[in-house]
């Protein structure tokens, strides 16, 4: 029995096995599920929401920040905040001031400086992690947390505080606001706690920075936010910095470490590719590598579905033969990893095809709400990936390509490698 089938043939007022089995299904999966709605019930409605599964009709929702709002997570994300911040807000004010601040500070121009940065700090861990006495390290635990975290210290300005802090504070705060749709009470107040330890721990920062941030001091993210002076009335004090700040990694830490583990993942389970990967990672143009790892992270992408919450009575799609009134105060779901496998938008969306157009890969989000460090992501989560590619014999364990160990978290937390050399037997 197919999956609406059986979902169907559970009586309508019985919404806790309709959930059951819809949460089941999108756990073990969701391809197929994603396959079978855009094919046969495309906008899908369901207890926990609107499932918009085909191409255009997310980028509707996502178009429409007005209509459709982030008021299905914006309160939680600012309460391990403990501040405004603009991926919880919509519209004027904080969201569209900060976001334009977001892109002075988080500069295009960046990009260059920041893919350097990333290699150099990729090969130093790798360096340290190789020259242990072991066949085989972590990938997620010796190395992506940690050069993701390095790299965040160095580009944002971070320093000072533990690596360990900057990843575990990180990825409580992201499984409280993100991945809690239950809003388990627990996982809240442990993201909240995270969320006040790492405020604590950037306001001492930001506190030492100050004495010396109009003499220089370090070229780096936190720098130039102490050195912009903006107009008073927009009551950018210090808490303000400190709430960005925090925003941005918090947006980072645990996508870069996630993303490179299921990036290497995507192409080792595709051998041809992989070796085809390996060769561009050797070639002079990285942009050629790149186009491999953000066509990897589309078929495993670190956010595969985002909520929005519709604010009033929608036409969705209207004129089609899917179109769909969505009513106010319903949640809706739109389904980037089901996006971008429509067929009628991606010729051949099954397939590997490194250099499909940008606006079929929607890894880094659409419209008001894509990520606001876009142009250092685009070259940070790509790199890390390269400079494992360079190593000969780094590769995921033959047959466990798809091992990727979740550990009872929402995010990879163990990926076993090769280390490229032989384990020496102790004396």
């Amino acid at each position: 029995m197919d999956f609406l089938a059986a979902y169907d043939a559970i009586p309508e007022d019985d919404v806790p096995q309709r959930v059951a089995l819809l949460r089941t299904t999108m756990e073990t999966g969701r391809a197929a599920l994603f396959a079978e709605l855009r094919a046969r019930r495309p906008v899908f409605s369901t207890p926990v929401g609107v499932f918009v599964t085909r191409h255009p009709d997310v980028l509707e929702v996502l178009s429409a920040p007005g209509t459709f709002t982030v008021g299905v997570f914006g309160p939680a994300l600012e309460d391990v905040l403990g501040a405004p911040f603009i991926l919880a807000r919509d519209g004027g004010d904080v969201h569209w001031r900060e976001r334009g601040y977001a892109q002075l500070m988080l500069a295009a121009e960046d990009a260059p400086r920041v893919r350097e940065l990333t290699a150099r700090i990729a090969d130093e861990v790798l360096d340290e992690v190789t020259a242990r006495d072991t066949d085989t390290f972590d990938l997620v635990q010796d190395y992506a947390r940690v050069a993701a975290a390095r790299v965040a210290a160095a580009y944002l300005g971070i320093t000072g505080i533990a690596e360990e802090t900057l990843h575990s504070c990180t990825r409580r705060m992201q499984w409280a606001f993100a991945v809690n749709p239950g809003r388990d009470p627990e996982i809240h107040a442990a993201g909240v706690a995270a969320g006040r330890e790492l405020h604590d721990e950037v306001a001492e920062l930001i506190e030492r920075r100050r004495d010396t941030a109009h003499d220089g001091g370090p070229d780096d993210v936190l720098g130039r936010m102490l050195r912009t002076r903006l107009p008073a009335e927009y009551g950018f004090d210090d808490e303000r910095i400190n709430a960005n700040l925090v925003g941005y990694l918090t947006g980072y830490q645990q996508n870069a470490t996630q993303c490179t583990a299921t990036a290497l993942k995507e192409l080792a389970v595709r051998p041809e590719v992989l070796a085809e990967a390996a060769r561009a990672a050797r070639d002079g143009d990285p942009a050629r590598f790149d186009a491999y790892v953000w066509e990897a992270l589309r078929f495993h992408p670190f956010v595969p579905v985002t909520p929005r919450l519709c604010l009033r009575d929608h036409v969705l799609a209207a004129g089609t033969p899917r179109q769909t009134v969505i009513p106010a105060k319903s949640v809706v779901l739109a389904c980037f990893a089901s996006a971008m496998f429509d067929e009628d938008v991606l010729d051949a969306p099954e397939e590997f095809r490194p250099g499909r157009p940008p606006a079929h890969n929607l890894v880094l989000g659409y419209g008001a709400h894509d990520c606001a460090g876009r142009y250092a992501a685009r070259v940070i989560v790509p790199e890390l990936v390269r400079r494992v590619l360079l190593r000969p014999g780094v590769r995921p364990l033959p047959g466990a390509e798809r091992a990727l160990d979740y550990a009872g978290t929402p995010f990879p937390q163990h990926y076993a490698v090769r280390s490229g050399r032989a384990a020496v037997a102790p004396n």
